[in-house]
């Protein structure tokens, strides 16, 4: 099966590098869209809530943060549906009903949940029902508002994420200085109503030409045969594996600076360097596949964010704050790398035609190795008593999916 069906550049590119282009106010929309996405919201927030979660109704902590492996696991198994009935029935139709459904879920585990029975089933119905409110949604327009500049629009995107995650911690801290927790995330279901829903409302339109009807007429692969070529497994495994330890680290990062002599708050500097770097590598990630071959792009940032891991592997016991920060930079770099790549590697290799369909596939890998990298770092550590062994391990998990990339044939 050729690959190389890829969609070729319109006479509409030259007007991306114009402010009046419409594809901005889309990439504004979805920059919006995925801060206020179930990563940074859910996952940025619930380790503010835990504490309050437990005083109310006794939970352990692990129980709490279980949901969260039951949410990914909900996710996992919706993703590839979602990706299909984008594909059908437009990015609109699934994008808006998935936002009020994550707001449902803000005021059901508020005002609703009061059993573990309760919080696991809301869980499983917030990651499964909310899918289209993740990536996959508004990468899926913005690659078709753009050609030439598609890489660095995704990348923008993408640093939402990073937004999302460095501020949600703080923010829901602040609610909480002022009023109960059911009434925080009242707040933040309200603020999800409005803000998201709203921008996305005005701006998060498709292009013209690319209605739902017209989705047949689309260049590219259909799934079935994406999934036919050994391109769509090298990519599969590469992000899988990835994504075990990129996303197995996150949760971590404070921990890891605790065990290296750090006190709680300078370690908390630690991981918001993490996050920082996360940011800067989708928008260089993007910039840069728009120019260059995108495996080559996210092999150079998975080979620095693996010797990261191979330093953090190595560092004694007295690293300096310093040498730690650089560190988390280096990891967050290929962290911020990822997401992007799922979104421009399908468009260079697959086209446009089952865009939605190959990324829930490829997006339910990632979320497979995110749901097995935090317990898999935090059981090691439990057996090893450090986490030098497990950077390192991580840095072999690195090259790889570095060497699966390498196998990419050039297109």
């Amino acid at each position: 099966m050729d690959t190389s069906a890829v969609v070729t550049a319109s006479s509409a590119a030259g007007r991306e590098a114009f402010p009046g282009y419409p594809g901005w106010r889309v990439l504004l929309a979805s920059f919006i869209g995925l801060a206020f996405s179930p990563g940074p919201l859910i996952f940025g927030s619930f380790g503010v809530l835990a504490p309050h979660l437990r005083a109310d109704f006794g939970w352990s902590l692990g129980q709490i943060m279980l949901a969260l492996t039951v949410f990914n696991v909900a996710s996992v198994l919706a993703a590839p549906y979602t990706g299909r009935l984008i594909d059908r029935h437009g990015v609109r139709a699934i994008l808006f009903p998935s936002l009020l459904l994550l707001v449902a879920g803000f005021m059901g585990l508020a005002w609703f949940v009061n059993t573990l029975p309760s919080f696991y089933l809301l869980a499983t119905l917030w990651g499964a029902l909310t899918v289209g409110t993740q990536s996959i949604s508004y990468t899926k327009l913005l690659t078709l508002w753009f050609e030439r500049r598609r890489g660095l629009a995704v990348g923008i995107a993408a640093a939402g994420l990073g937004l999302g995650y460095s501020l949600v911690p703080l923010l829901v801290t602040r609610l909480l200085a002022g009023m109960d927790w059911r009434a925080a995330l009242t707040a933040i279901a309200a603020a999800v109503a409005v803000v998201p829903v709203g921008v996305n409302f005005l701006f998060a339109h498709p292009k013209a030409n690319n209605t739902t009807g017209a989705a047949q007429a689309l260049p590219g692969l259909t799934l079935e045969q994406a999934r036919s070529t050994a391109a769509f497994w090298q990519m599969a495994g590469a992000i899988l594996l990835a994504s075990i330890a990129l996303t197995g680290v996150v949760p971590h990062i404070v921990l890891f600076g605790r065990e290296h002599g750090l006190a709680a708050t300078t370690a908390a500097q630690v991981a918001a360097a993490y996050g920082i770097s996360t940011i800067a590598g989708r928008v260089l990630v993007g910039a840069l596949a728009d120019r260059l071959f995108v495996p080559a792009v996210a092999m150079g940032f998975f080979g620095i964010s693996a010797l990261g891991f191979l330093a953090a592997g190595l560092v004694g016991s007295d690293a300096s704050l310093a040498i730690l920060t650089c560190v988390a930079l280096t990891i967050g770099l290929g962290f911020g790398a990822e997401s992007d790549v799922i979104a421009l590697l399908i468009s260079r290799y697959f086209g446009q035609r089952n865009f939605g369909s190959i990324y829930g596939v490829l997006l339910a890998a990632f979320l497979v190795g995110a749901s097995i990298g935090p317990p898999l770092f935090g059981f090691g550590h439990d057996r090893l008593g450090t986490y030098s062994p497990l950077m390192i391990g991580a840095a072999a998990v690195m090259v790889m999916a570095l060497a699966l990339l390498s196998r990419l044939p050039r297109v």
